[in-house]
């Protein structure tokens, strides 16, 4: 009994031991012989899988046809640049109607000729006899009254006679009598601001 069990011990530590060395040559033993062993190319490693973006889509365009003159298009404005071309420019005109004159002064003296006319266009529409003529045109042919209350005849050249008393308008300068004397008549005239004396002496004969 005791022989089996030692020629079993012996055999099993035989098995270990050489099972042991198995091992150890298999460890030794590169994975892969450089002969047997077979390169991975690059594009079999894993990498991350990325999408692609679709290509942009290249849209083709025509030209409009409005950019694209015509033949006819560029014969016509050639000719209607040609005839701008020989036209002669316009003259320019300036029409005064309703603008004032820029070179016309904005105070306007009156002359002697104007003031004659204007006064004689007066004259002739006045009512009133004594203011139709000038002062100096009248005469006085005759006065009456005391040095308080006097009355004087006016004649014109017409051979009509007034009666002249103190207030009374005469003459075309917006004349008036300020005073009647025994031998005369004082009349004063206002030519704008200026007042100025016209004397009517009583003539005698």
């Amino acid at each position: 009994m005791k022989k089996i069990t030692f020629i079993f011990l012996n055999a099993f530590i035989i098995v270990f031991i050489s099972a042991i060395s198995v091992f150890a040559a298999d460890v030794k033993k590169p994975l892969t012989s450089p002969s047997t062993a077979k390169a991975v190319p690059a594009s079999a490693m894993v990498q991350p899988q990325v999408k692609a973006l679709p290509a942009p889509v290249a849209v083709q365009t025509k030209p409009a046809a409005a950019n694209i003159p015509a033949q006819g298009t560029v014969a016509q404005s050639a000719a209607a640049n040609a005839a701008a071309a020989a036209t002669p420019p316009e003259s320019y005109s300036y029409s005064p109607l309703g603008k004032p004159d820029p070179f016309r002064p904005f105070i306007v003296m009156e002359t002697a000729e104007q003031k004659k006319a204007k006064v004689q266009k007066k004259a002739a529409i006045s009512m009133f006899p004594l203011q139709r003529a000038e002062t100096s045109m009248y005469k006085v042919v005759g006065i009456a009254g005391d040095q308080y209350n006097r009355v004087a005849i006016a004649e014109d050249s017409a051979k009509k006679f007034y009666p002249l008393l103190k207030g009374t308008r005469i003459g075309l300068q917006n004349g008036k009598v300020v005073e009647i004397m025994a031998d005369r008549v004082i009349v004063e005239e206002y030519e704008g601001k200026k007042a100025r004396r016209v004397i009517l002496k009583l003539r005698k004969n």
